[in-house]
């Protein structure tokens, strides 16, 4: 007989609660302005923060709280939560006694009413507020997992407006939502978090009929905000979340903190695959010189402030020349120009070639990051050039010096003439001309931003240009007396040391006015450097000539001036001239890094009005300011003396350097 009652005491339940609801339906509003209805202790839904485990006992009403004003309340939300009610024939047999009742039948219950209780509660009226009372049921054994009812906070809305229509679509069978699944017994007397209900959704048809369009009051509509779904959403297994539990405190490693251990706290050292070095593209297009700060290798806007070329210069200068110094004869004649069998054996032509090695380095520095006004100088040198060239009696049986004699001796002009230097059976020796060459220069701009742009830029500058070209010429005869002959002054086995030396120096100052181009293409480069120099050279030129006669027995006498290097033209003469001189350079180069450039180029450079020491030779000697000459009368004529002939220097190569910038 109990297991009847408690049959029907459970479908009762569940026909109070189908009442509600039918009662919540036949009116679902109430106007704002009526006085509320009078209601009848129900139980009221938790409200939000009082605790949820209620151990040993179910609270049925909540403490007393201020009357809430009549508010409408929709019934279509409610009836998500219903949804989940199953019909009364699917209620499980509760037994023949209390101690039988399934904990799913009591976990069913105990979540209906409070459910639906904020659907009916404004329609059946006000709770009384009373005590909470208790509730006992003979042999009754608690449940091992509390049981909590849903918590539902009511809020007052605003005052009404005029409703608006909300289109309701009719339910279908698969939107329904599975039964509930009983949660598992935990400790029954400590809290469990309510579980996230599911969206509501329409009830199923054989519960509740298809509502038709119902006027919601916009202010009580809300909008409901879907969430965004998680970047890492966590794994769900049938409904309940399968995220793995927290590891413990003094396993965890704060985020930054260094991680203890050869290779970690946890696991082997990490491994380094190929996406975790930067690309070809990445190094070659200059993203890993922008990370690390440096000057972009290809913006032009910003150029650094200091730089540093060094230059490997293989250039050809003008080379040196000089006149006939020295000639023999293939037919026993003098060796005279203009005599049959005179051949020439020193000069004309070149004595050093143009071939030159040397250096140049410039620097300069910016004022600003921009590079809009700075300074820079240079400074070059081409190494010293030497040449040696020695004709000997063993070579050349006969070696004559040529000149030109003004001198008339009985009604006779000289002419064509010389003085001899080695003849078979009475001379021997040798006849040495030597030659050296050095040219260096100087340059100090400053320099303004012309035109700028992210591949090109454009400079112009104005500064000081310096060049020097010091350069020098001996012609030395080692004369040795093997024999007599008529006319000779000295005996045999007579010394005789002749020398004669030609020594020049051209220092231009001027200033100077340029220009600069630079483009590029990614890490590929071009500079063009133009300037023009105007100034002055001055010009210096140094002669000087001595005889050393030794003779047997006797001390060596020393006689000043030699045979070129004689009388009016001894000493050192100088003069100032206008010159001239320009310079290009062409570089094409290639940055290595966005700091460090390789290049090679071409340069050519032009000085106008300089004097070399082959063209200041005059040929033409009056043979009486030679010392130890024969005796014949003078011409009257100061010669030798000093040309200063004008001749221009050319100087032109290619160039390998590098760059360093800052």
């Amino acid at each position: 007989m109990k297991r009847y009652r408690i049959k029907l005491l459970g479908f009762g339940c569940a026909v109070l609660a189908g009442s509600a609801c039918a009662l919540a339906r036949a009116d679902d509003w109430q106007p704002a302005g009526q006085p509320a209805a009078p209601r009848s202790p129900v139980p009221s839904a938790p409200i939000e923060g009082e605790p949820a485990a209620l151990p040993g006992s179910v609270r049925l009403a909540p403490p007393p709280r201020p009357e809430p004003e009549p508010l409408w309340f929709p019934t279509v939300p409610s009836l998500g939560v219903l949804s989940a009610v199953p019909p009364p024939e699917k209620l499980p047999d509760l037994g023949s006694s209390m101690q039988s009742v399934s904990l799913t039948s009591w976990t069913t219950l105990l979540r209906v009413v409070p459910a639906v209780w904020p659907t009916i509660g404004p329609r059946i009226g006000t709770i009384p507020q009373s005590p909470p009372q208790e509730l006992e049921l003979p042999g009754f054994v608690p449940p091992p997992t509390p049981l909590e009812p849903p918590r539902i906070t009511l809020e007052p809305t605003p005052p009404l407006a005029p409703p608006m229509v909300l289109q309701v679509p009719p339910v279908s069978p698969s939107d329904r939502l599975p039964p509930p699944r009983p949660v598992e017994p935990t400790d029954p007397w400590l809290p469990v978090p309510p579980r996230p209900m599911p969206t509501p959704v329409a009830p199923p048809t054989e519960f509740f009929p298809p509502r038709v369009p119902e006027m919601f009051p916009p202010e009580t509509i809300r909008p409901v905000v879907t969430p965004k779904p998680s970047a890492n959403p966590q794994p769900t297994v049938g409904g309940v979340s399968a995220e793995l539990p927290v590891a413990p405190a003094e396993l965890m490693v704060p985020i930054g903190a260094p991680v203890p251990g050869k290779h970690g706290t946890f696991g082997s050292a990490p491994i380094t695959i190929s996406r975790d070095y930067p690309s070809w593209a990445d190094i070659h297009g200059g993203s890993v010189r922008t990370r690390a700060g440096l000057a972009d290798a290809t913006n032009l806007t910003n150029v650094g402030r200091g730089y540093v070329q060094a230059e490997f210069l293989l250039w050809w200068a003008k080379s040196l020349n000089i006149p006939i110094l020295g000639t023999t004869s293939t037919n026993g004649g003098f060796g005279f120009l203009g005599q049959p069998g005179t051949v020439p054996i020193l000069g004309p032509g070149t004595l050093i070639d143009p071939f030159r090695q040397g250096f140049r380095a410039r620097a300069g520095y910016w004022f600003d990051d921009c590079g809009s006004c700075g300074i820079d100088g240079s400074v070059f040198f081409l190494g010293r050039k030497t040449a040696n060239t020695q004709l000997t009696s063993d070579q050349f049986p006969i070696i004559t010096r040529p000149i030109f004699s003004p001198n008339i001796q009985n009604g006779q002009l000289f002419g064509e003439f010389g003085e001899t230097v080695t003849r078979p059976g009475i001379l021997t020796g040798s006849l040495n001309a030597r030659a050296d060459s050095f040219i260096w220069g100087a340059d100090a701009n400053i320099r303004k931003c012309l035109a700028s742009g992210c591949d090109s830029r454009a400079t112009w500058f104005v500064g000081y240009r310096n060049l020097n070209l010091l350069e020098s010429l001996s012609i030395t005869e080692n004369i040795n007396v093997v024999g007599t002959t008529p006319g000779l002054i000295d005996p045999i086995g007579t010394v005789i040391a002749v020398r004669d030396r030609f020594v020049t120096e051209n220092h231009f100052h001027g200033g100077q006015l340029g220009a600069t181009y630079e483009r590029r293409w990614g890490r590929l480069s071009f500079d063009a450097r133009g300037s023009v120099a105007l100034g002055v050279t001055h010009q210096e030129l140094s002669i000087d000539g001595f005889q050393n006669r030794t003779r047997p027995g006797m001390q060596t006498m020393v006689f000043q001036g030699g045979l070129l290097a004689a009388g009016p033209n001894l000493g050192t003469f100088t003069r100032n001239q206008f010159s001239v001189a320009p310079e290009a350079t062409l570089n094409l180069g290639y940055w290595v890094t966005p700091n460090f450039k390789l290049y090679t180029g071409y340069n050519a450079i032009y000085w106008s009005n300089v004097i070399r020491p082959g063209d200041q030779i005059d040929r033409t000697v009056d043979v009486t300011f030679v010392p130890n000459s024969i005796n014949v009368p003078p011409s009257g004529q100061n010669r030798p003396r000093a040309l200063f002939k004008q001749s221009d220097m050319f100087i032109t190569g290619v160039q390998f350097g590098m760059e360093w910038r800052w």
